[in-house]
């Protein structure tokens, strides 16, 4: 990294691994993509030579070859898709349990209904006698 000295860059290294620790809840964190975005960082820190470096090194479009080229990013990813998916079945197992015991209580309250009824019809006694006929 010939333009810039090596304490610039271990810097520029360090607030960049601070920002990315920051991850989704970093204003670089580009959810559509799943990354951090690289490119903005630098430019808004006015890194432009230590970009320039990166760009050398990895290519261009900066985010998407440094990215594609860390290993760590991509453990980092195929861990999340799991993590991702198992939230999904999970959220799937709590909105079936949710239904279940709504429907729970729904029959339940049905049953008391039915009790409550047939407490009131036994009750009821029928007295002998009625109207007559005069």
């Amino acid at each position: 990294m010939s333009t810039s000295t090596p304490i610039d860059t271990e810097e520029w290294l360090e607030k960049l691994s601070q920002a990315v620790a920051d991850w989704e809840d970093s204003p670089y964190y580009l959810k559509d993509e799943e990354i951090f975005d690289l490119e903005r960082f630098l430019l808004d820190h006015d890194a432009n030579a230590f970009k320039e470096e990166l760009e050398k090194t990895y290519g261009q479009p900066l985010n998407e070859k440094f990215w594609s080229s860390s290993l760590a990013y991509q453990r980092l990813k195929r861990a999340r898709a799991v993590v991702k998916d198992q939230d999904d079945v999970q959220e799937k197992k709590r909105q079936d349990y949710a239904r279940a015991l709504e429907e729970g209580q729904k029959e339940w309250r049905q049953w008391l209904k039915e009790i409550r009824s047939s407490q009131l019809r036994a009750q009821l006694k029928v007295i002998p006698g009625g109207k007559r006929d005069d």
